[in-house]
């Protein structure tokens, strides 16, 4: 259905979705799967940082293949000299399904790379977010033209990024919420006024405080895409940060969540963990 083109340029082939429907659309992919969400906010961000370069760099990634997926490492992690790039680029989203590489050489200048010419792509596996596809990278001595090298413009692809893992965190802090009430309802309609009714009466008041800092999150990401970077980014981190502990206070609420790993808001929950840390550490790299 397009999901990894919603920020590609339309004259690539993409959507070029405006940002606020694309936040609300990662934050729903989220909700019913953590890993999908952060999976598509990446996708996304890496084509959105692909199109403010320069059209060579689409051509490159698009010109043959509307397509086709490009996957991003912004954290920088390598050094280029002498025209070769060597370096360890860590939780690179996609880069199983991704047919290019936007790597950072340094702070200002960015590697755009075939994925085959990749020396080494190791999964990592981390508690939550098990699909979404992170992997460490390697290069070696990688011969490098000149025309795959590009100055790591901005044009607003920090503020798409932050907000795309704010979205990607508090959407699947939103799924948790909805899941949790619907096994509370569904206990309080069997209840028939048992000792559990008082319990779950509890759990309902923390699952309403907790709802109300996912609604808090939400719409400070969505105001972060009008911000300045450095404002956008504080607001971010903010929300993120929000997100986790409402998400936390909703595990609290029930014993049982914490005792049933195969229960989908224990699931939600590491994804929710798992996706702000990787999200505050994105937001300190685009924040340098």
């Amino acid at each position: 259905m397009g999901a990894w083109q919603m920020l590609q340029p339309r004259r690539f082939g993409g959507q070029s979705m405006p940002a606020g429907d694309f936040v609300a659309a990662v934050a729903a992919a989220a909700a019913q799967d953590g890993s999908a969400g952060w999976r598509c906010a990446m996708a996304n961000a890496a084509a959105y940082w692909a199109a403010v370069l320069p059209d060579r760099a689409g051509t490159d990634i698009w010109g043959g293949d509307g397509g086709a997926r490009v996957a991003i490492g912004r954290r920088p992690g390598g050094r280029l000299e002498r025209g070769r790039l060597t370096g360890q680029w860590s939780d690179v989203t996609g880069a199983d399904l991704a047919d290019w590489l936007l790597l950072a050489a340094d702070e200002d200048r960015l590697v755009l790379l075939p994925r085959a010419a990749v020396v080494t792509v190791v999964p990592t596996e981390p508690a939550g977010l098990p699909d979404a596809g992170l992997a460490e990278l390697t290069v070696t001595e990688l011969p490098v033209t000149d025309e795959r090298v590009f100055p790591a413009r901005d044009d607003g692809a920090a503020v798409i990024t932050g907000a795309a893992a704010g979205a990607a965190v508090a959407g699947a802090a939103d799924g948790l919420w909805r899941v949790h009430v619907a096994q509370v309802q569904e206990k309080l309609a069997a209840s028939y006024g048992s000792a559990e009714t008082a319990d779950l009466t509890v759990s309902t008041r923390q699952a309403a405080r907790a709802a109300a800092d996912i609604d808090a999150a939400t719409l400070q990401i969505v105001a972060s895409l009008s911000q300045d970077p450095g404002t956008a980014a504080r607001a971010q981190r903010q929300a993120v940060v929000r997100a986790r502990e409402a998400a936390d206070r909703v595990l609290g609420s029930s014993r049982g969540h914490a005792l049933d790993a195969s229960d989908p808001v224990a699931r939600l929950w590491r994804d929710v963990h798992t996706g702000c840390r990787l999200a505050l550490r994105l937001l300190d790299d685009l924040d340098r």
